[in-house]
């Protein structure tokens, strides 16, 4: 039987560091032995890990329910019909899609979480839209203000996801996205307005797309990558 030299704590031949302190284990009369039982499971129950992490949902459920509720009832008492009320029941419908699905879904994949999302803040634009009896700024405003930038997120999450961009590219990739997207908005909100030229976006394109051009550099030049992280202790 071994014992870890700096807490003494008693080890078992399936032990190749302490498990309290985290200590190599060494001892040539009992040598490391992966077929040898374990003391203990090396991961957390996934039964008892998915009951917390539904508990964990159901308790953000109620705590938006409530309220929506609430302001349902006293809208219905004050006014005989729901107005104002739609707004909250909107707006933490949209919080709840946008945190239970990640604690109630077994498989969480960046389309399952993100998608939804989405949706749901094109629905609760739609509701406001339509409570206010004014569409006239949701489809060409309101639906391209929440599709490109979700686009641009959604692209740049799942390309370090699939390690297709890695290093500095990612804030190369970044900085080219935020550029993009002041870019983008300049121009939906003056199409809206009749006038397509490009104004203010370009003080803040031109220095994204610069800085992302020199970090690019540096990606491509590994011997440059490697001093940096020498000298920044990555």
């Amino acid at each position: 039987m071994s014992y870890c030299v700096n807490c003494g704590v008693e080890l078992e031949k399936s032990e190749k560091k302490c498990p309290l302190c985290g200590v190599d284990v060494i001892n040539p009369a009992q040598p490391f032995d992966e077929k040898a039982p374990r003391p203990y499971p090396r991961r957390l129950d996934p039964i008892t890990e998915r009951i917390n992490r539904r508990f964990v949902g159901a308790m953000i459920t109620i705590a938006l329910v409530f309220p929506a509720l609430l302001c349902a009832t006293i809208n219905y008492s004050l006014d005989n019909r729901l107005t104002w009320s739609l707004y909250v029941m909107g707006a933490l419908f949209t919080v709840w899609v946008i945190t239970v699905p990640y604690y109630w879904l077994r498989k969480r994949t960046l389309n399952r979480l993100f998608i939804p999302d989405v949706l749901a803040l094109l629905l609760f634009l739609f509701l406001i839209a339509a409570l206010q009896q004014d569409r006239s700024w949701y489809w060409p405003v309101a639906v391209p203000l929440i599709l490109i930038p979700s686009a641009l997120v959604y692209l740049n999450i799942y390309l370090t996801i699939h390690r297709v961009i890695r290093g500095f590219v990612i804030p190369a990739s970044v900085l080219i996205s935020a550029g993009i997207l002041v870019t983008a908005i300049e121009l939906i909100l003056k199409a809206h307005g009749g006038n397509m030229r490009l104004d203010w976006s370009l003080y803040a394109l031109i220095p994204c797309l610069a800085i992302a051009m020199v970090l690019l550099v540096i990606a491509r030049k590994q011997s440059i990558h490697d001093e940096i992280k020498r000298r920044l202790h990555l």
